[in-house]
């Protein structure tokens, strides 16, 4: 009976990223000896790229042209109501673009985490601006809102600069249920924790990317309207292969562009 509870703590902390890139591949899909990488449980819950962060090239690196392409990520434990965020980071891993915020959650979705073929898979066409940039990373941005609005914070503000921490301001509070760490936020209301996954890209366009707008959403992205960087329990239908549903017909057209 031990020796069952201890593997199901070792599967517990060996697994689940909770969420990471799929198509393209994620920088951290292989280690440094080509093997198979499971989900880390916190690594990545620290910004910008989790365990690899700092590290781009370290798995392989994807040719993205601009225009529209289809991205896929994986889910290895649902997190009821947290959203999602795709962006463009440059070279020092800094989020430059923002292509979609408030993706909603798909709360139907009920993966197995010791089992990666049970892992539900979330598909988003996004328009990539003709930017030009030989060393940049997609992020893919998971925001834990069950465990912020559960600490009794409603709507919490995402800070790249303290992504992990107990909840609170305060060195005497009580750490949030679910906090990654002991350490204080730097301000209140913080989105205190977060997965992070980073794919590494060599975007094929004519631009730099500081003559693009931080907003880069296209203006029918039906939650373009919503505040940036602020996140609440945000959740929509999501179709069994892995669509959002409601949406214009150009964010769920398969794009083909990519081969993973």
């Amino acid at each position: 009976m031990l020796l069952q509870l201890l593997s199901c703590i070792a599967i517990l902390a060996g697994v689940a990223a909770h969420g990471r890139w799929k198509c393209p591949p994620p920088r951290d899909a292989l280690d440094e000896s080509g093997q198979h990488i499971t989900f880390d449980n916190t690594g990545n819950k620290y910004a910008a790229c989790g365990p690899e962060s700092g590290k781009w090239g370290f798995g392989k690196v994807t040719t993205l042209n601009p225009g529209w392409n289809t991205l896929t990520w994986e889910e290895s434990i649902s997190h009821a109501g947290s959203p999602f965020r795709l962006a463009i980071l440059d070279e020092k891993e800094v989020a430059r673009i923002v292509l979609l915020d408030h993706i909603p959650h798909n709360d139907a979705s009920k993966p197995t985490y010791s089992n990666e073929k049970t892992f539900v898979p979330y598909r988003m066409s996004v328009f990539v601006p003709d930017v030009k940039c030989e060393k940049c990373s997609l992020q893919f941005l998971y925001v834990m809102t069950d465990k912020t609005t559960n600490c009794g914070i409603p709507s919490c503000y995402y800070n790249p600069n303290d992504a992990a921490c107990k909840g609170s301001i305060y060195a005497d509070a009580a750490t949030c249920k679910g906090a990654p760490n002991d350490n204080v936020c730097v301000q209140e209301n913080e989105c205190f924790s977060n997965y992070h996954s980073c794919t590494d890209v060599v975007i094929t366009g004519t631009r730099d990317i500081s003559e693009f707008a931080f907003d880069s959403q296209p203006a029918d992205w039906p939650y373009k309207n919503l505040a940036m960087q602020y996140y609440t329990s945000e959740a929509a239908t999501w179709s069994k292969d892995g669509w959002l549903q409601g949406l214009p017909s150009n964010f769920t057209a398969d794009f083909k562009t990519l081969t993973c």
